[in-house]
């Protein structure tokens, strides 16, 4: 049987960066790698050739399809995978590619996992996208920007699956500067790609999204709604395209329509995180926590289900299970649950409590429970705060004395004062703590001391 090839196509510019992770990550799957500039002044040509590649050069015409099909336009092998520079294919998907490209049956076209981190906001993104299909049967790239196989692959007569393949997407982990100029980019061409076809929906959805990240919520949201009406998108997409618009009217204090398109985006995938995120915004706008609460323990309970089962993860936002397991910590102590609260702050990892949650905390608590929980909380964080902080110490002096935890309190108050933090405040609990015990020569001396101080 002969042995089945694959080829790497990509389209680069400037991306010294980046190329050299991707390519290190196919380097031992892909037969043939082929790299398309258009015009790159940086280091990426090198790079690329030290990979092997193929290196062809291409002057940029506004034109993604024009240039992916430039670039497959060189592969010779048997299946053809496409990637962006930014991009890394995951070493547990090696396998599975390795067995898929295998077979010599060319009816079918492939769907992979796409993440997309943005540690700025704290989210990653979940999508699918057509990145491996077959050589030789004319599939070729649409659109002038978000360029797909779907339409080409679809009038082959070829059939879809998605493969358990994930890639991990970089192109969007960027600060809001670099997200913003992204989208300035792109938008002349999504403007242009409505502009040729305006009866086509994927490039009003397209474009809506652009409007959305630039915080033009009205024109999103005319776009958004057109691409629905048109049809055509898939069930995905326009499940994606209800969420967006429930957070563009959220944004424009529309709270109404907001609810009501992340209601009609559950009825079509009740198992998403994205619509019940925009539920417990809407609950917590109207101040009805205790759907709120609902909502954010179901998120909770998705979220555990991906982190299981990832490849369920599909066209989806992935929120952060600390994060929402700190906002149901604040939704608890609007409601007065205190403890529930504590509960979920326990969970937290270090780098997620701050010293003005603590503050917080200690003026809300009182009961021995609470303040036996606040204060397994502040020694977690303690112990991961290199520097001393008086103020937190303070904060877990106040809890030991509020539970008559006065040696202990005691202990922690002169830890302090020996490493030479005398301040005001650490002598005047020093003093109000020895003056408790019956210790008075000891208060009155640390008093002359504070009075000393200027």
């Amino acid at each position: 049987m002969k042995k089945m090839t694959l080829s790497l196509c990509m389209i680069v510019k400037d991306e010294e960066k980046n190329l050299s992770t991707c390519l290190d990550s196919v380097k031992d799957i892909v037969d043939q790698i082929i790299v398309l500039d258009t015009g790159s002044q940086d280091s990426t040509i090198e790079i690329a050739k030290r990979f092997g590649a193929e290196v062809y050069q291409f002057p940029w015409c506004d034109d993604f399809s024009v240039a992916r099909n430039e670039s497959i336009k060189y592969a010779k092998c048997d299946w053809i995978l496409w990637m962006d520079a930014d991009e890394v294919l995951d070493l547990k998907s090696i396998p599975i590619l390795k067995e898929k490209i295998k077979t010599s049956d060319k009816n079918k076209y492939y769907s992979v996992r796409i993440s997309s981190r943005n540690e700025t906001q704290n989210k990653i993104t979940y999508s699918e996208a057509h990145r491996l299909f077959p050589n030789g049967l004319g599939i070729h790239f649409k659109n002038r920007i978000h360029e797909q196989i779907f339409y080409s692959a679809q009038d082959k007569g070829l059939m879809e699956e998605l493969l358990n393949i994930h890639i991990i997407h970089e192109g969007y982990n960027l600060t809001d500067k670099e997200y913003k100029n992204k989208l300035l980019r792109n938008h002349p061409l999504l403007e242009k790609m409505v502009d040729e076809n305006k009866e086509f929906a994927y490039a009003h959805y397209t474009l809506a999204h652009n409007y959305s990240g630039l915080k033009k919520y009205r024109k999103a949201i005319v776009h958004f709604e057109k691409a629905i009406q048109l049809g055509g998108i898939g069930a995905k997409l326009e499940i994606d395209a209800m969420n967006v618009l429930s957070q563009s009217f959220s944004y424009l204090g529309e709270w109404k329509s907001a609810e009501d398109y992340a209601k009609k985006s559950i009825e079509q995938n009740p198992l998403q995180s994205g619509a019940y995120y925009m539920l417990y915004k809407c609950a917590e706008e109207k101040n009805d926590y205790n759907s709120a609460e609902k909502y954010l323990v179901h998120l909770l309970e998705i979220e555990e289900r991906f982190n299981k089962e990832p490849q369920k993860a599909r066209n989806d936002l992935s929120i952060s299970r600390q994060k929402v397991k700190k906002t149901l910590g604040f939704n608890y102590i609007k409601q007065g649950k205190n403890i529930k609260a504590l509960n979920q702050f326990m969970d937290l990892d270090c780098n997620e409590l701050s010293k003005s949650l603590m503050s917080k905390l200690i003026q809300l608590v009182s009961r021995p429970d609470e303040l036996t929980l606040l204060i397994k909380i502040i020694e977690k964080y303690l112990k991961y705060e290199k520097e001393i902080d008086i103020g937190l110490y303070d904060i877990l002096g106040q809890s030991y004395i509020k539970l008559n935890k006065t040696d202990e309190a005691l202990d922690l108050y002169l830890m302090l004062y020996n490493q030479n933090r005398r301040e005001k405040l650490v002598i005047r609990r020093l003093g109000a703590l020895y003056a408790k015990k019956g210790e008075l020569e000891k208060a009155e001396n640390l008093i002359i001391e504070l009075n000393q101080i200027k």
